[in-house]
């Protein structure tokens, strides 16, 4: 799978999530047992606009440390409105010339296009199955982008990496979908 396209992908499938969160879940519990519906979302939302600051190598609309929150509320009244905004800036930045295989500077350090893209469609991947997971949707992922994403953060990931929102790989049957491992590995219950 060609690097935009699992960006792309990774978005409208994030997308289809966001959209059907109801104002009376955005207090409830996730997966991510530090935040609530709301603060997701803004972790997401968040993480559409830090990305479209690293792919184009600017400063941030709306400074967040990665894998953190915003200084502020990104979601509003309308979490879809938000989410679709941040994403068409996101991939606008994305498919500018060089932007997905040249180096950028992160607060990581210095990521070459292919590994940002991929952290980036990790992380608006599976916090869409966590968001799915806390308000009742179905959280099967695509398979085929499932797939690449558990190829990516299989070589991505080390020990030394997890923390408060990539636990300990949880196991799970090798016969499992592709969306079941590639939680379990990302430390969720699948």
């Amino acid at each position: 799978m060609e690097i935009f396209d699992a960006l792309d992908r990774a978005v409208a499938s994030t997308s289809g999530i966001v959209k059907t969160v109801r104002p009376d879940q955005l207090s409830a519990a996730t997966p991510c047992t530090e935040w609530d519906i709301r603060a997701l979302l803004n972790h997401l939302v968040g993480t559409l606009w830090l990305g479209e600051a690293l792919f184009t190598d600017g400063a941030p609309r709306h400074p967040m440390p990665p894998g953190g929150l915003p200084a502020t509320d990104l979601v509003g009244d309308d979490p879809a409105v938000a989410y679709e905004t941040a994403s068409a800036a996101l991939l606008a930045a994305a498919r500018v010339g060089d932007t997905l295989t040249r180096i950028h500077t992160t607060p990581l350090g210095d990521m070459p296009g292919p590994a940002l893209a991929g952290f980036t469609t990790l992380d608006i991947l599976v916090h869409g199955w966590d968001l799915a997971s806390a308000t009742g949707q179905p959280t099967s992922l695509d398979d085929d982008l499932a797939g690449h994403v558990l190829a990516f953060a299989s070589q991505a990931i080390t020990d030394d990496f997890r923390g408060t929102r990539i636990g300990p790989a949880i196991p799970v049957e090798a016969t499992a979908s592709v969306t079941d491992r590639l939680v379990g590995f990302l430390g969720r219950q699948p």
